[in-house]
Parts: structure tokens; sequence; C-alpha cells
């Protein structure tokens, strides 16, 4: 079972677009509402599942690998990471970029 501290601990190891996810989740689901049944345990990796559910623009992206938009554009363009675009704005999936970035250090 995780302590408050180790759970602190581990968010702030998140990237800052999963932590606000998570604050948001935190806030809808976890105080304005009660859910039907209350874990004992917190299971941060499902945490994580449910956050990437939703697919990062490409701000989140690019905070989230540590590159600037340009670097980003530039390795959709090399066809190195995927993304789909809706008009002008790119989307990008969060398990994929999540494989990206253990396999590649920037």
């Amino acid at each position: 079972m995780l302590t408050a501290e180790q759970l602190i601990r581990e968010i702030y190891l998140l990237p800052f677009p999963e932590r606000e996810k998570l604050a948001h989740h935190i806030v809808n689901f976890g105080i304005k509402t009660s859910p039907p049944v209350i874990p004992e345990r917190l299971d941060l990796k499902q945490w994580q599942q449910e956050i990437a559910k939703e697919p990062f623009n490409l701000r989140e992206a690019s905070d989230y690998l540590g590159v600037s938009s340009a670097t980003l554009k530039k390795l959709v363009k090399e066809g190195r990471i995927s993304s789909r675009k809706a008009g002008r704005e790119y989307r990008f999936d969060v398990p994929e970029l999540k494989k990206f970035k253990k396999s590649h250090k920037y």
C-alpha cells in the first residue's frame, strides 16, 4: 500500500499534463462525488491508464517528451512518431509517446 508521501512523490514524477488530468479526476470524481466502491489501495498505474485514454495535443506531447513543438513536428514529418490531425490540431496517443520516450533519450 502506498503511503501519502510515496503517492505525492509518484505524482510529482508524472509529466505535467498527466498531473493536470489526475488533479481534474480527483476533484471531479474523488471530491464532488463519492465512488460506488472506495478502493482500499490506490492503483496509480490504473489512474495513469485512465488519463492516457485521452490523446495529447502538440503542447502536451512536446512537454511530455521534453522537446520543442518544432522538434516534435519534425519527428512526425520523419515518420518517427505517428499522430492524427483534426484540422490544424495534432493528436498523439499517450501509449505510443511512452514507448517512444522509453526507446529514445532527448
